[in-house]
């Protein structure tokens, strides 16, 4: 403990807390918090009280109407719609959700998901396709999660008849491709409010858009809530790391409540083999819930996790989820071996070498799961990482960022070396030939070198501000409530707190936790500490950043400490 250096997320800001606690009546520590994440006075009425109401009208889109009258002239000419998703948590419950929408409203619907070995990524001419040999001809084709790239793919459909609607989030190419209608944010400048989205997200403005046209035109509509799909969106939407900002919030706080209900017997049967409790979290979503679901598309066919999302009925649900459990018990050992393998490398690079990114490489690697491994070492060493696996004389390959530098724009530096890319700011997918590799880390080294310092590096640790034992009344837990649902770019607030005092201390039950009482001034609190040692906890006087919490035992709540660092004395 004691290594990582702290970093406060913003300077003075005692004015404009001052100015918060005024004008809403917050208490200070809420001010602060709004203060250090750049929430002005105008934003704050919103973000205390986060409405489904609010949602901002799907017709924003450019050509989303036409896409919805395709849809209903589909439904009454009984046309097939195909929707084409993607192998990831993401793909796979916006096309659950797509798919609702529309069959509740009398539509002859597929949907296909790719096989990431057989298929690969994203809408192609190869997958369409194998799509229409599965399922026939169809009138209506929407791809989710997917296809902003696909103008070859779209191109051959348009051949085939096929009216095609594109779904998606990820970065355009340099050229769109010719749909029916192209529904994603990052294309349109005057929706840089909806640009979080994620393909989830996209498919519910796409149903949202449909349920309302269907509804002002008197072609149905009518008894869909679309509030019973946002159960699709929270997983989708937390799955995929985008921030929870905006509408995101919006819509995972009610998706959240929408899963906490368990009404479809798929969701029921998935938190059951997850073993989670009925108040769920995003970091559930995260940890427990996506994993299963993912580790469909890693290790065996994501059409499992779809039935699981769509079944109706108990018993069918229950033996999907189980078959999640085992794939999800293949994808683990699989990421640990390669996670050793990986680990070792960047030990031996770091010993002669001082990289900005890491790059390993091993041959015939689970492709499924190197993601998950990119993840785990760019935390671990907070440097941006590319994991490949060779395969023959081809290299394929997943990356994740740190925070304050967009890898595709890295990417795009080393493109005439690349066989393809894309993806995310913090995450990306490449390829690319085995004798390029040396050249393509060497050339990825400067760019990072160039966007960013030493300090980005380092280990470290923010928080938003200091306040005081005192200030943590049950008025401010009241508020910290409002201020969930928290993960990426909304984490929970993480305070420090000077000059405390360690009363008593002690391992829990099997030693890996830390529990105690800590005091300031005449305030005494009691904490824990997750996988921290009791040694840590012995100097009497020490400073920490802890995150407040409300610990119920026996039906009590008692203000807690969740220690994230010390630093003593």
């Amino acid at each position: 403990m004691g290594v990582n250096k702290w970093k406060i997320n913003a300077g003075n800001l005692e004015e404009e807390i001052k100015g918060l606690q005024r004008s809403f009546a917050l208490p200070r520590p809420i001010a602060l918090i709004f203060a250090a994440r750049g929430i002005g006075a105008d934003q704050v009425e919103n973000f205390l009280n986060p409405r489904l109401g609010n949602l901002s009208d799907p017709y924003r889109f450019p050509g989303i109407r036409d896409a919805a009258a395709r849809l209903w002239k589909a439904v009454a000419n009984k046309e097939p719609i195909l929707i084409h998703g993607d192998y990831d948590t993401d793909g796979i419950t916006a096309s659950a959700l797509l798919a609702w929408v529309l069959s509740s409203n009398g539509a002859i619907v597929n949907s296909f998901i790719p096989h990431r070995f057989d298929d690969g990524y994203g809408f192609t001419p190869e997958s369409l396709d194998k799509a229409l040999e599965s399922f026939g001809l169809c009138g209506v084709l929407v791809t989710v999660d997917c296809g902003i790239t696909s103008c070859d793919a779209v191109a051959r459909a348009r051949e085939l008849g096929i009216d095609v609607i594109v779904t998606d989030h990820h970065e355009a190419g340099p050229s769109l491709p010719d749909a029916l209608a192209v529904i994603n944010p990052k294309v349109y400048p005057e929706l840089a409010d909806l640009q979080l989205l994620s393909g989830a997200g996209a498919a519910f403005k796409l149903s949202h858009a449909f349920v309302k046209y269907g509804r002002e035109n008197n072609l149905g509509g009518f008894t869909t809530r679309l509030e019973e799909v946002l159960d699709y969106v929270a997983l989708g939407t937390v799955a995929d790391i985008v921030p929870l900002l905006g509408e995101n919030r919006v819509m995972v706080k009610y998706g959240i409540e929408a899963l906490q209900r368990q009404l479809r017997p798929g969701v029921r049967a998935l938190i059951e083999s997850s073993k989670l409790r009925s108040e769920l979290t995003p970091a559930d979503i995260t940890f427990r819930l996506a994993p299963r679901i993912n580790a469909a598309g890693r290790v065996g066919d994501a059409n499992v996790a779809l039935r699981l999302l769509q079944s109706g009925q108990i018993v069918e649900a229950y033996a999907c989820a189980s078959q999640l459990e085992r794939f999800n018990r293949d994808r683990q050992q699989k990421e640990q071996e390669i996670y050793q393998e990986a680990r070792e490398q960047i030990e031996r690079q770091l010993a002669w070498m001082s990289p900005c990114a890491l790059l390993v490489a091993g041959r015939d690697w689970h492709q499924g799961v190197i993601g998950i491994v990119a993840s785990r070492l760019a935390r671990e060493y907070n440097r941006p990482t590319i994991v490949l696996t060779v395969q023959g004389d081809v290299a394929y390959g997943s990356g994740r960022s740190i925070a304050n530098l967009n890898l595709v724009e890295v990417l795009s530096k080393s493109a005439h070396l690349l066989e393809r890319y894309g993806g995310h700011p913090m995450a990306v997918g490449v390829g690319l030939r085995t004798e390029k590799i040396a050249d393509f880390f060497d050339l990825m080294n400067k760019e990072i070198a160039r966007q960013i310092n030493t300090a980005d590096l380092e280990s470290s640790i923010s928080y938003d501000g200091e306040i005081l034992f005192s200030e943590l009344t049950r008025e401010f837990f009241e508020y910290l409530g409002k201020l969930s649902p928290f993960g990426h770019s909304n984490p929970r607030p993480v305070f420090r707190f000077n000059d405390v005092q360690i009363i008593r201390s002690s391992a829990t039950c099997g030693g890996s936790h830390t529990r105690g009482i800590m005091r300031q001034g005449n305030v005494s609190m009691d904490f824990i500490a997750f996988n921290q040692s009791a040694e840590n906890f012995t100097s009497d006087v020490c400073d920490i950043l802890a995150t407040p919490q409300l610990n119920t035992h026996q039906g009590i709540e008692q203000p807690q400490l969740s220690i994230v660092d010390i630093h003593c004395n």
